[in-house]
């Protein structure tokens, strides 16, 4: 296998991996070469410093029910640094002040709005309360994202407070 050339696109942590588990099992005569386009590594996973504390900034989890993270992790020598969630309940700050996260939501959609109505205004409360009757205007097959059929449908407001911070948390990406 001496002769194994691979490129991969892209240095977030998908490609960090794909490339690491490529090496892993082509061994170290194959060449891997990893291209990324910005000039660091890592995609939406980085540290900043805020007021000289280093914060780790991007996904903030992963799924330990499946093996597949946790074993990657043991494997690089690194669960020594795995920190596991806090039992306190979620909360959002919305409006100035710390609420539980809203029971009744899939990662901030609600179910109805009473499920969002002490985070919201009373504008966006009753924008959320009138989505069901505004029509869908997506087409099968069109790529629109989350955030932009919400804000259509819910209100800017429901993104902006609760589900772009969540999918952005989750996901380390926007609605």
């Amino acid at each position: 296998m001496s002769n194994t050339r691979v490129v991969v696109v892209g240095g977030g942590i998908s490609g960090l991996t794909t490339a690491y588990r490529l090496r892993t099992l082509l061994g170290s005569a194959a060449e891997i070469v990893l291209i990324e386009g910005s000039r660091r590594l890592g995609g939406a996973l980085r540290t900043v410093d805020l007021g000289g504390v280093a914060l780790d900034v991007g996904a903030e989890a992963f799924l330990v029910r499946r093996p597949e993270a946790v074993d990657l992790i043991e494997e690089l020598g690194l669960g020594g640094q795995l920190r596991h969630p806090t039992p306190a309940a979620p909360t959002v700050r919305a409006g100035g002040q710390t609420m539980p996260l809203p029971t009744g939501t899939m990662l901030g959609v609600p179910g109805a709005v009473a499920d969002v109505a002490g985070l919201l205004s009373v504008q966006g409360a009753a924008q959320v309360a009138a989505e069901p009757a505004i029509p869908l205007r997506w087409e099968p097959g069109c790529d629109a994202s989350v955030g932009l059929l919400l804000r259509e449908r819910a209100g800017d407001e429901l993104v902006d407070r609760l589900v772009d911070p969540l999918l952005g948390g989750v996901y380390a990406g926007r609605a």
